[in-house]
């Protein structure tokens, strides 16, 4: 049986896909201008929004009313108004906005088994939340497992703190099994193994349609019906239609529309629009995290470069923005909706773009002989998915291709296992014989993506970080007195070359050389 879950993940909450999402305010319905700047919208209903149950403390959270259904519905919750004495202080606000975002989930729709609620690291602002910051951090987490689970809904706290983030992390991974309990010990084990290539920048994502569907944007055949759709193709050609591959519908529903006078764009415009979402899901905000230099995808949306660079961690588009330089990229192998004419879909795209890829796919090959691919939305018996497979079997010498990728799939498929076991390894979300809805699956997929990243994350931005000692153990807590004392000490500085080694291990743990430190 299905459970809630708590995620964790890097981004900008703005940009994230969930259902409602947490709006810090204080009982005069202040609102910091950092949220309306970037979503003017919300301005007419905060003005609208009657202040006084908040200043007499009768309500602690209140949904914004008249927000569009199809939108991420921002719940206003109160800080106290004269600011954190302690994080306790933050614990009734923070079941105020679970309690008001999960009634008011019962009026709007979701598409997922558990409505997701988004939360940022709030209360660390203004008055004295800062200097709390590990102990919010904890009563947080703790608050969001014990709602979520009474409530029924799933929580995701998205970070743009890189030291939050770590320390949240840490204290997932203290507990591994209560933290990721909606995963078998099959899946924790699985998740825990590629962990440890990821930690290490060696597994390379390689994402399919399944991974931008959460957020709204089509799969394969819902691309297709999309198109046939806009196109206006009568009902029988439509039936017709349905009966040949997948390529050579897309080439005859091209075809027809190009010929259609009152077709108003491009037909490569239409696809792009139909698949251009503007808000990420879990999957892309989860795999953007792992610590790997390359990705690639067949996808033509943006929703993995947007993901990245709200986690710090841009991404060179190839071959779209070849002139950047991050030090991670991106390969899109299949076009780009910033290139509507890039994009692949078509059976003469397909053997136009097979005569001229050589130059995308060698990028893919040299990679194939040091990294693991980690597969990720595609299904089984997707075309594309053995057109990939069959290119990289060429690239792998006789001998070696045992265990070059491990593909995560939503259900069991015994066939496919006997069909790719000694060339991939196969991780279905379902247990064997377990009834899953493809719904179910995805979710799934989703806790064991929030569970690799987690175990794979081991950044510790947080130990010397100002204001984060709150959350740590007695021991945890001497190492890094005894760290910030050699830190500050001036005598370690003057005329040592290793000092500069030693200091840029110490600001990689959060050590801030121009502050005083009070915790």
């Amino acid at each position: 049986m299905a459970t809630p879950h708590v995620f964790v993940t890097m981004g900008n909450l703005l940009n994230f896909k969930c259902d409602a999402w947490l709006l810090p305010t204080d009982a005069q319905l202040n609102v910091n201008t950092n949220w309306t700047e970037a979503l003017p919208e919300l301005k007419s209903p905060i003005a609208a929004t009657d202040p006084a149950p908040f200043a007499r403390e009768d309500e602690l959270a209140v949904p914004l009313s008249k927000w569009p259904r199809r939108e991420p519905l921002p719940v206003l919750t109160a800080v106290p108004l004269k600011g954190v004495k302690s994080a306790e202080d933050l614990r009734p606000r923070f079941r105020g906005f679970l309690n008001a975002a999960a009634a008011a989930m019962q009026h709007r729709p979701s598409s997922r088994p558990f409505p997701l609620l988004g939360v940022p690291f709030f209360g660390t602002g203004h008055g004295a939340g800062g200097i709390y910051r590990g102990d919010i951090l904890r009563v947080l987490l703790d608050e969001a497992e014990v709602g979520s689970t009474e409530l029924g809904v799933d929580i995701a706290f998205v970070f743009q703190d890189p030291a939050a983030y770590s320390l949240a992390q840490q204290q997932r991974r203290g507990n591994a099994a209560g933290s990721w309990s909606g995963l078998s010990d099959r899946l924790r084990d699985h998740a825990a193994q590629l962990a440890k290539g990821a930690s290490r920048g060696r597994i390379v994502p390689f994402m399919g349609s399944g991974v931008s569907v959460s957020a709204g944007a089509p799969d394969w055949k819902g691309l297709l019906e999309i198109i046939r759709d806009t196109a206006n193709l009568s009902a029988d050609l439509g039936t017709s239609l349905k009966n040949l591959p997948e390529l050579d519908q897309a080439g005859i529903m091209k075809s027809l529309y190009e010929s259609d006078p009152g077709a108003k764009v491009p037909f490569g415009k239409l696809v792009a629009d139909a698949v251009d979402v503007k808000r990420y899901g879990l999957a892309p905000a989860l795999l953007s995290g792992l610590a790997s230099d390359a990705a690639i995808t067949l996808n033509y949306d943006r929703l993995f470069e947007m993901a990245s660079e709200d986690a710090g961690t841009p991404r060179t588009v190839i071959p779209d923005d070849i002139s950047a330089n991050s030090g991670r990229w991106l390969l899109k192998l299949h076009g780009s909706v910033v290139n509507p004419e890039s994009i692949v879909l078509t059976r003469d795209d397909y053997l136009g773009y097979n005569t001229n890829r050589e130059a995308l796919s060698s990028l893919v090959k040299a990679h194939l002989l040091t990294h693991h691919l980690l597969f990720v939305g595609f299904g089984l018996t997707d075309p594309h998915f053995h057109e990939i497979i069959f290119d990289v079997r060429r690239a792998i010498p006789a001998g070696q291709q045992a265990g070059f990728g491990t593909v995560l799939t939503l259900l069991e498929d015994e066939l496919q296992n006997k069909i790719w076991k000694d060339q991939l390894d196969i991780v279905p979300m379902a247990e064997p014989n377990e009834k899953m809805t493809i719904a179910d699956a995805g979710r799934r997929l989703e806790i064991f993506l929030d569970m690799l990243s987690a175990l794979a994350s081991d950044s510790h931005s947080f130990f010397l970080a100002p204001h984060y000692s709150g959350g740590m153990t007695d021991d945890e807590l001497e190492l890094r007195r005894q760290l910030l004392e050699l830190a500050n000490s001036q005598q370690a500085k003057v005329g040592s070359s290793a000092w500069r080694v030693l200091e840029k291990s110490l600001v990689s743990m959060g050590w801030n050389p121009g502050i005083q430190y009070s915790d």
